[in-house]
């Protein structure tokens, strides 16, 4: 195994062990590295793919901890969605997309749940209600995606000089 293979499977093996316990240890409501891999993990393999072992497995271990819910359909598609797009923009860009896509599905799937009533109004309270947790979820997407680019970059120039 080369060391582009090694390293890879480095990353992706740390990469799930701290999903699985972001998701389970306390933490900011939605300050998690989950899309932030979404984004981070196919611009490493040049593959989407690639990221929804990691993602879609870290939520459904957290989903069993925490107990699963009937949104679980819209978290998971906003997820994998997240990481069907990531090689189509910018890293930096990724960094705002993936939350924005995140909010507007799982909410969404939140309305049609009936919960907001079926209605124009119901939407916009349930978008409404939803925006006090946004924050937390652009903030982790952006501390996440630049701490694993910070320690991919320097792990670079450590493998060059071995």
């Amino acid at each position: 195994m080369g060391r582009y293979n090694i390293r890879l499977v480095s990353w992706i093996a740390g990469l799930t062990l701290l999903l699985g316990f972001s998701r389970i240890i306390p933490h900011p409501p939605n300050f998690t590295p989950i899309l932030a891999v979404g984004i981070f993990v196919p611009l490493l393999t040049g593959n989407w793919k690639s990221a929804l072992p990691l993602t879609l497995g870290a939520m459904f271990i957290g989903d069993l901890y925490w107990g699963l819910h009937s949104y679980m359909t819209w978290t998971y598609a906003s997820v994998a969605l997240v990481s069907l797009i990531a090689l189509n923009f910018s890293l930096l860009a990724n960094c705002f997309v993936a939350p924005i896509l995140f909010f507007l599905i799982t909410n969404f799937g939140v309305w049609a749940s009936g919960y907001y009533g079926y209605t124009i109004e119901g939407l916009i309270a349930c978008y409404i209600a939803a925006i006090p947790f946004f924050h937390m979820t652009l903030l982790g997407t952006i501390v996440y995606t630049g701490l694993f680019y910070g320690i991919y970059k320097s792990t670079e120039s450590l493998h060059r000089t071995v």
